[in-house]
């Protein structure tokens, strides 16, 4: 246990001796070149900012985080079951699986005026387009992971009479795991991005919102402490798939993996 702690330890420190280092070359440039608040507020300011006005920026983060949990949680779920369709299903993998592949050229952040126009100015919009974003890198991550087999293990199986469903509870959904956990972690980054850009088109609440509002305002630090918290926020979402792909995936280290993304 401590040696694990350990190495989470010294995992950390160089990220985080490398960002003080930024965070202080950035007070020291904006004191010394005199740059105006206005342009560019040193950290210092931004994190006064962030204790000055903490209940406003608690108060957007919240309807923010909450659709981009949810959002998330759809896309993970939709997306697995769509993979696993595509998988043992000849119709939906040879019909609609190369559709889904080349939607992914489609910037999805174009369609959010078009979700405003369909569902209005009100949450629904904002989640379903995280649900959008979010959703085709999970699918392709996740039918990746239940595709990439090994056919000498699924014979043996099939050999030894394990039934569709044993199969794919302990061959299929095991190797899938690391997959499905790096279209996770793609997933959540996306999921935010949407929320966020639907709140910028038209929303009266949330981090989207204040970031404009504070935008239109000319009140930089403002603006870029509900960046910052938004960053936080972010930050803690996917250290939490980490944890998490840490208890599940027991078997092997935490992996990047990952086929699917764009916004």
């Amino acid at each position: 246990m401590q040696a694990k702690l350990r190495s989470i330890l010294v995992d950390l420190a160089w990220p985080v001796l490398i960002t003080i280092a930024m965070l202080a070359s950035w007070e020291i440039a904006v004191r010394v070149l005199g740059i105006r608040s206005i342009i560019l507020p040193p950290p210092s300011e931004v994190f006064e900012a962030i204790i000055a006005r903490r209940e406003l920026l608690l108060t957007h983060l919240w309807p923010s985080l909450y659709l981009t949990v949810l959002g998330f949680a759809l896309s993970v779920v939709g997306g697995v079951l769509v993979a696993i369709l595509i998988t043992y299903s000849t119709i939906v993998r040879k019909g609609f699986y190369p559709v889904i592949v080349v939607s992914q050229v489609i910037p999805k952040i174009s369609i959010a005026p078009l979700f405003i126009v369909w569902f209005g100015t009100g949450t629904m919009s904002s989640l379903l387009l995280a649900v959008l974003i979010a959703f085709f890198p999970m699918t392709i991550n996740a039918a990746m992971g239940f595709q990439t087999i090994d056919e000498d293990i699924h014979r043996m199986a099939r050999t030894f009479m394990g039934s569709r469903w044993q199969i794919f509870w302990k061959i299929r959904m095991p190797n899938a795991l690391p997959y499905i956990f790096g279209g996770m972690k793609i997933s959540i980054t996306l999921a935010i991005i949407g929320v966020i850009v639907s709140e910028f088109v038209a929303s009266q609440e949330g981090i989207g919102y204040l970031i404009k509002l504070a935008g239109g305002l000319l009140d930089t630090p403002l603006m870029m402490a509900a960046i910052t918290m938004l960053s936080i926020s972010g930050l803690a979402l996917y250290g939490l798939i980490v944890i998490a792909e840490e208890h599940a995936v027991y078997w092997q280290a935490p992996s990047d993996i990952g086929a699917g993304g764009g916004g």
